[in-house]
């Protein structure tokens, strides 16, 4: 049998299909073209296996407060004068919220004031008694001309009945002084005998003594009284500190910064019922506190320290960016929004918290403030896994199908 020859690729076009078929073609760029097709997919799958993506578990979140909502109340209660804020307007701690009518309240501050001035300025005057000293009273005493009139006239009249009776009591010594002086005269001459002057000596230094006790007397019962006095005094001065307090509290303040919630007394001249709500603080602190709620299904993977991306709706994150933040702690147990036993697994969650690293987000250099009561989306990234395996988990999957009990 004769060799075949090779043709020319134009002689080609006038051979039969079957003759045509018989002719060996070169095979060097099929057999290129599956190398480089192998080539392809061992780079595809060696990539698919060290590509690595996140793994990511979304859930509901919500932006709650870092502190409890601050009720605002008036101990005593009181008649509203003003009320400086609006619903839901942004107030620093110790900003005036309302004032309460103070009239009252400074009326019996006043009296009490008055009555501790009063009570100041005779405490000077039986020190003064006491001590045996002139009467002399501090500067701010001075400026309640009534009060030092008062006791400035108390100290003259006691002074002077004290006086009268010393000077009483010093004109019968001196007689006395005299009876004794002829009676020693008498007796030298044998006209009266010796027991009687010693019986006048004696009335002598008896009268002497009563002066002299008259004056301690009065100086005792001006100790006795300044003990009392400066007990009382005492006792206002705590009182005051009370009043002064009850005064203060007429202008009900913010404890917190934070965010004017649920005003329930609107009326200028109204009733404020002691401790009654007036109206409520929802704190804003530096740090943003987002409460998720996590499917049971999804929580097999959450752990404390997850980075978490959070987007609220109130903010578009592809403008505006999103907050980002790390779960702080994890509910140890389903929850359920009846606060009881849930009757199926989908209306049961698990309560996570993430402190967010920043409380504003920024557009165009404006800061964007993050309130409480803002939801969105959170995505707990829980860890990676490569390309691979996401390729591969259809076909573990659909082994399950092949599996008998």
């Amino acid at each position: 049998m004769a060799e075949t020859k090779p043709l020319r690729r134009g002689d080609m076009e006038f051979l039969s299909p079957l003759q045509a078929a018989q002719q060996d073609e070169p095979a060097h760029v099929a057999t290129w073209s599956v190398y480089l097709m192998l080539v392809a997919l061992v780079v595809a799958v060696a990539w698919a296996a060290l590509a690595k993506v996140d793994m990511v578990t979304r859930a509901e979140s919500r932006v709650i407060p870092v502190g409890r909502e601050q009720v605002i109340a008036s101990l005593e209660g009181g008649i509203l004068r003003e009320l400086k804020v609006r619903e839901g307007e942004a107030v620093t701690a110790g900003q005036p919220l309302a004032l309460l009518d103070p009239t009252r309240v400074e009326a019996q501050q006043n009296e009490g004031r008055l009555k501790r001035l009063a009570l100041q300025a005779t405490v000077v005057r039986l020190q003064a008694e006491a001590g045996g000293r002139p009467l002399a009273f501090p500067k701010h005493l001075q400026e309640v001309p009534e009060v030092v009139q008062g006791e400035t006239a108390s100290y003259e009249a006691r002074r002077r009945a004290l006086n009268e009776a010393v000077a009483s009591n010093q004109r019968n010594q001196a007689l006395l002084e005299r009876e004794v002086a002829m009676a020693q005269t008498m007796s030298a001459k044998g006209l009266m005998s010796e027991v009687e002057v010693m019986r006048l000596r004696r009335q002598a230094n008896d009268l002497a003594l009563v002066t002299q006790e008259r004056i301690n007397r009065f100086r005792q019962d001006a100790s006795a009284e300044l003990v009392k006095a400066q007990t009382e005094l005492t006792m206002l001065g705590e009182q005051q500190v009370v009043r002064d307090d009850i005064l203060k509290r007429t202008t009900l303040t913010s404890p917190v910064r934070g965010l004017v919630k649920n005003i329930r007394m609107n009326t200028v001249g109204g009733v404020v019922s002691a401790g009654a709500p007036v109206m409520e603080i929802v704190p804003v602190d530096e740090q943003v506190l987002v409460e998720l709620r996590i499917k049971p299904s999804d929580i097999g993977w959450v752990r404390v320290g997850h980075p978490v991306e959070i987007k609220l709706s109130a903010y578009d994150f592809t403008i505006y960016g999103s907050l980002h933040g790390t779960v702080d702690t994890v509910s140890p147990d389903a929850l359920s929004d009846s606060g009881g036993p849930a009757a199926n697994a989908e209306a049961t969650w698990y309560r996570a918290l993430v402190r967010a690293d920043a409380s504003k987000l920024k557009a165009g250099g404006k800061p964007l403030t993050v309130l409480p009561g803002m939801v969105g989306t959170a995505e707990i990234r829980t860890g990676q896994r490569s390309v691979l395996s996401f390729l591969l988990r259809p076909m573990m999957k659909a082994t399950e199908a092949f599996t008998e009990r």
